[in-house]
């Protein structure tokens, strides 16, 4: 990559590395559990494309927070961050907007990637959209991570997240009685961010999200009850 380019991708923090797939609705937290055991993004609207934003997560906590206020959201805080040059590779691509007569100006294999946009009456350019026409897309544990809301959203998926891989028994004799605890090893699927982490780091950059995901350990130790 040419190195002034570089340099400017590491100095603006409006520059995302990823796109993003948030579901949406009351039912947002139950979509990311189906995408997660299904272990694909569908055209479930049946659009021909699969819509994606590439704005920076460190930079949406305060919009996910105003979509909250709303019985039905737009946008909610679970989804899937993919790496944009990954995506670029599969085929995604920016959306073109501008006004309707436009689209006429596109060669008919480009109509999937046009946006209507009206400034300051309807404009969604806010989603820095990006777009991919197929009828869905395989999750991929290296290229992509888990975003929630909250850390008790991480406890709810757990299943959709990690896979149980062994079981330890520790029995110790204690007062005559033999004391026995279990210890469940479990395989993390998918690297997992919570808009809740990403507040308590307080103008979290670029370079904190990804030594957040680099931290995540591959296997995770817990006490079953």
């Amino acid at each position: 990559m040419n190195q002034t380019l570089l340099k400017i991708f590491r100095l603006r923090e409006d520059l995302s590395d990823y796109v993003f797939h948030f579901t949406k609705h009351r039912n947002a937290i139950e979509t990311l559990k189906k995408i997660l055991e299904e272990e694909r993004i569908k055209d479930i609207g049946k659009n021909g494309h699969i819509c994606f934003s590439e704005s920076p997560l460190p930079l949406l906590p305060s919009m996910f927070k105003l979509f909250q206020k709303y019985e039905d959201p737009m946008y909610a805080p679970y989804g899937i961050g993919i790496r944009k040059d990954t995506f670029w590779k599969k085929g995604g691509r920016p959306v073109i907007y501008g006004e309707k007569e436009e689209c006429d100006l596109l060669a008919p294999e480009l109509k999937w990637r046009f946006q209507i946009m009206q400034p300051n009456n309807y404009d969604f350019s806010w989603l820095r959209e990006w777009r991919i026409p197929v009828p869905e897309i395989d999750l991929s544990k290296i290229d992509c991570f888990v975003v929630v809301d909250t850390a008790n959203d991480i406890e709810s998926l757990y299943n959709q997240l990690f896979d149980f891989d062994d079981i330890e028994i520790d029995a110790q004799p204690e007062d005559g009685m033999c004391h026995v605890e279990y210890l469940g090893y479990f395989t993390r699927k998918y690297k997992i961010v919570s808009m809740e982490e990403i507040e308590n780091i307080n103008n979290m950059s670029k370079k904190d999200l990804e030594q957040l995901l680099k931290e995540q350990p591959e296997e995770e130790v817990r006490l079953l009850h």
